[in-house]
């Protein structure tokens, strides 16, 4: 999270508060990777995806202290640590704050893609990124989709109908599946991807691109199936100094047989700069020696 959040590139370093957490602690409450973990201390409870991480001590959980609730729902995490200072230092007591931590069941999980900025409902689950055309946020239910008038009513909330405009949907309240997109003046405005796993929601990067752009009749069907490809798609950066994405490390490590942080910054540029990546660097290098 950088200060203004304004910067796209930036942003998809690292594009969301995640809770780390060891993955013993992890597993003794049945929380997974990726999965939701609600976070209660005495000041007051949030909820953050988890990340199961071997560097985390265990015993002990961490959350970054950047995001908002401009860009994430879980808000400040100042707000439910210690605010008690040192009265010599004036260091603050955010580090020793008890928490409980428990898994929360994800009911779906979504995408939304907007020109604009998005109030959503207080039962989701979501983080917003600034891209070059508008915003993504992506979002998790820990309830069940509602159904019939009331499915209408939270699909309007999260992606409201522009006057004039034309609106195009697909559902499946059964499944937990949902597909919509508003369009202004056949241009795409706005775009919804509902499922009960992320497997089922499409890559978001193609749509991204299609945000602002004409929508011809024939392409309006493919657009519902989640199926606007665009080749070449860079996926996550792992290095956002000089936009290295974590697919490109991979195959790097292991086409040209890279060992060490070193040999990927000679290679690569990753992890020459700021520093920022080495942690993810190091952890792709474990990942690719244990699947070898």
């Amino acid at each position: 999270m950088t200060r203004t959040g304004a910067v796209p590139s930036l942003m998809a370093h690292t594009p969301e508060p995640r809770l780390a957490i060891h993955p013993v602690d992890a597993g003794r409450i049945g929380l997974n990777q990726d999965g939701l973990a609600s976070v209660e201390t005495e000041h007051g409870a949030t909820v953050l995806r988890a990340d199961l991480r071997h560097t985390q001590r265990r015993g002990e959980v961490f959350v970054p202290m950047h995001w908002t609730d401009v860009f994430a729902s879980a808000g400040p995490i100042a707000r439910v640590v210690a605010g008690r200072t040192d009265p010599h230092s004036g260091q603050p007591a955010l580090k020793s704050s008890h928490a409980r931590v428990t898994a929360l069941q994800i009911c779906f999980h979504g995408l939304l893609l907007r020109r604009d900025t998005a109030v959503l409902p207080r039962s989701l689950h979501w983080v917003r990124l600034p891209v070059e055309t508008g915003h993504l946020y992506r979002l998790a239910g820990v309830d069940s989709l509602p159904e019939g008038e009331a499915l209408t009513d939270f699909l309007h909330a999260v992606l409201p109908p522009r006057p004039g405009g034309e609106w195009l949907d697909v559902r499946d309240p059964a499944r937990q599946v949902l597909r919509a997109a508003a369009l202004c003046d056949g241009r795409l405005h706005a775009a919804l991807f509902l499922a009960p796993e992320p497997s089922g929601l499409p890559q978001p990067e193609a749509f991204v691109r299609l945000l602002g752009s004409v929508i011809p009749e024939h392409a309006r069907a493919t657009l519902l199936a989640g199926r606007a490809a665009v080749p070449g798609d860079a996926g996550l950066r792992v290095c956002a100094c000089f936009g290295v994405a974590r697919d490109a490390v991979r195959h790097a490590v292991v086409t040209h047989r890279l060992d060490s942080i070193a040999a990927i910054g000679r290679h690569l540029r990753a992890g020459t700069n700021c520093g920022s990546c080495i942690p993810e660097l190091e952890e792709i290098l474990r990942d690719v020696r244990v699947s070898a």
